[in-house]
């Protein structure tokens, strides 16, 4: 593996995780109650794993059609265009927190879904520069898949939501049992 692939890696990690902790605590993030930890660590574990999958689905497609350079370089290489184009994420973060938690706004799919889609255009370009020539193929593949993932994001936390409000209700109903109280 080249060596300028491995400087930076464990940065590069943890500021992908950081990205998609921001995303999911912006998600689940109640206007009247912004400082809600049920909702701040359903954000936070929901985010992680969205994170999660995008990026082993991202890497996945373009590993899959890219087989000749998946030989010729390494597998190595396009996971590190993948983690390269996932640091387009950071000004989306910080621009969801800042609209959250500043502007006091409650709708952040937009700046999500932008960061999303910025994703894969950025990956497309990196795996281009990697290998010397821009393929339409790779451009074309990670755009969709970054689409169906930013709408997976915005379709799931209109469901998800709800959640945070029931973890809440079901702990406050077991430590009132456990505390000597009753159901009835």
């Amino acid at each position: 593996m080249e060596e300028y692939m491995l400087k930076g890696k464990a940065w590069r990690s943890l500021l992908r995780r950081l990205c998609f902790i921001a995303f999911g605590i912006a998600a689940f993030s109640k206007p009247l109650d912004r400082l809600n930890l049920y909702n701040i660590g359903f954000g936070i574990v929901i985010g992680l794993f969205f994170g999660f999958l995008f990026k082993k689905f991202l890497r996945g497609l373009l590993s899959l059609i890219n087989k000749t350079l998946r030989k010729e370089k390494g597998k190595e290489t396009i996971y590190y265009a993948v983690e390269i184009g996932m640091l387009f994420l950071i000004p989306f973060a910080v621009m969801v927190l800042i609209a959250t938690y500043y502007f006091k706004w409650s709708m952040s799919g937009g700046f999500i879904a932008a960061g999303i889609m910025a994703v894969g255009t950025a990956s497309a370009l990196e795996l281009g520069k990697l290998t010397g020539r821009q393929e339409l193929k790779n451009t074309i593949i990670s755009s969709g898949v970054c689409f169906l993932f930013s709408l997976l994001w915005n379709l799931s936390t209109q469901i998800l939501v709800k959640v945070p409000g029931f973890i809440e209700g079901g702990i406050s109903l077991l430590s009132s049992v456990f505390k000597g109280g009753s159901i009835l």
